[in-house]
């Protein structure tokens, strides 16, 4: 059977008549006629009774008792098409703010030119969200910053990456590549409390109750902020990297550094094979960012 053909039954069915049910088509009433008399031919069956001056369609027994085969085999063949489209490969990704921003979408790019049709759904969320978010299947693969042991859920190190100072690209501040923490004033930080061990370690330096002038909730959000010659920051290597690229900032390393950020990986332990097949293709381009995370954190601590 021809799907035009079912939809222009139940279109006549559902508008009980043939000229509504053209214009819900957006075809001439004698195509919704045609449509109709082919699909009665390959049935054998009337299902419309014809007759001048009726205003409406009425349905033969047989019509009536095909108004459920013609849904049903609508809905299967919907139903056949998703299968199709779900032999695709896709991969849902959901990562914390900073790590989507400015780390993650090289990835992306990689993908969408070598492997056009995998499909990517990605989502920016907090983790404590990204572990519910893996928990019920919702997405396939997360980044988070934060470690916890949950039954279903595969966690492990993604990478990690040193803290270092910006502040603007002012001579004052590209003649100090090194800075320890006792240089740098409290009352001129954007701060953001990044992580737990961060905090404990930003405490040992300066007292938690002589906070700093601006505070943030969303870490990136102090580089917008950032515009007075007197104005720190500590942000991820990766956040202070891209930013330093457009030579509006420069880069000053810790002495005595805080820990490294770590960022941990989620995947689901009952993943589905196709599944698994998206998440090792993207593993596959993120190998190269790795690499690049792994030389500029070298660099850094090599330094230090």
């Amino acid at each position: 059977m021809n799907i035009d053909d079912i939809q222009a039954f139940l279109a006549v069915v559902s508008n009980q008549s043939l000229t509504k049910a053209a214009e819900v088509l957006h075809l001439s009433q004698s195509s919704v006629s045609h449509r109709l008399k082919n699909l009665e031919q390959e049935l054998g069956l009337i299902l419309v009774q014809r007759g001048k001056g009726l205003k409406t369609i009425a349905l033969t027994p047989a019509g009536e008792d095909f108004i459920l085969v013609a849904e049903k085999w609508i809905q299967l063949l919907l139903e056949t098409q998703s299968l199709k489209s779900r032999t695709r490969l896709s991969l849902s990704i959901g990562a914390v703010d900073s790590v989507n921003t400015y780390l993650l979408p090289n990835v992306y790019q990689q993908i969408i030119c070598q492997r056009p049709t995998m499909r990517l759904h990605i989502y920016t969320q907090n983790s404590t969200e990204l572990y519910n978010l893996i928990e019920q299947r919702t997405i396939d693969i997360a980044f988070v910053l934060h470690e916890r042991i949950i039954k279903n859920i595969e966690v492990s190190p993604f990478f990690a990456e040193p803290m270092v100072v910006i502040r603007l690209a002012l001579p004052e501040h590209l003649s100090v590549p090194n800075i320890h923490p006792q240089q740098l004033n409290s009352q001129d930080e954007l701060y953001h409390g990044w992580f737990p061990t961060y905090e404990i370690w930003h405490n040992k330096w300066w007292d938690p109750f002589q906070s700093s002038h601006i505070q943030v909730s969303n870490g990136p959000m102090v580089l917008p902020l950032l515009r007075t010659p007197q104005q720190w920051a500590i942000v991820p290597l990766s956040i202070a990297q891209y930013k330093s690229a457009t030579n509006e900032y420069t880069i000053q390393k810790l002495i005595d550094p805080p820990p490294d950020r770590i960022c941990y990986k989620l995947t689901h332990k009952f993943s589905k094979s196709r599944t698994k097949e998206a998440v090792a293709i993207f593993d596959t381009f993120a190998a190269e960012l790795l690499e690049q995370i792994d030389y500029l954190t070298n660099l850094v601590h090599y330094n230090d």
